[in-house]
């Protein structure tokens, strides 16, 4: 008796944990809902032009984008230098000094002594959709 409801319990918990693994290594992502991004699938919001010392950003969403923030992301990851652009107009285009990101404790940005890896980008538009995207590090 005792055997067979172990054997019962063992097995409802590896259909369990077969179950959480399935979800975990599907590509849906769950902790964005409602996120516009660009996955290859359709035009991205907006573009990103990277220089030895600037980046371009042009808005391409056919709307005014809020909050625009972008991140540089290091290759060893330990910080992210960012910037925050409060509003982009329909087509605006911005060129953004590499020095005007900075670090959590303010520490400029510099190609010098930061590999970056890539760069993310997130903005809210006017009818509160949010776009999310991430392009690699190219100069």
């Amino acid at each position: 008796m005792a055997t067979a409801f172990q054997r019962i319990v063992t097995l409802g918990a590896a259909v369990l944990v077969s179950g959480f693994l399935a979800s975990s290594c599907s590509s849906a992502r769950s902790g964005e809902s409602g996120v516009a991004g660009t996955s290859g699938g359709g035009p991205a919001f907006v573009d990103l032009m990277i220089s030895s010392i600037f980046m371009t950003v042009e808005n391409r969403a056919g709307g005014p984008l809020l909050d625009v923030r972008l991140a540089i992301k290091p290759v060893g990851g330990a910080t992210e230098f960012t910037k925050l652009i409060t509003r982009m107009e329909a087509g605006e285009k911005r060129k953004i000094s590499l020095g005007e990101f900075g670090g959590r404790d303010g520490t400029p940005f510099s190609p010098r002594f930061v590999r970056a890896k890539e760069v993310s980008v997130t903005a809210v538009d006017l009818t509160s959709n949010k776009y999310a995207m991430t392009v690699p590090w190219s100069q």
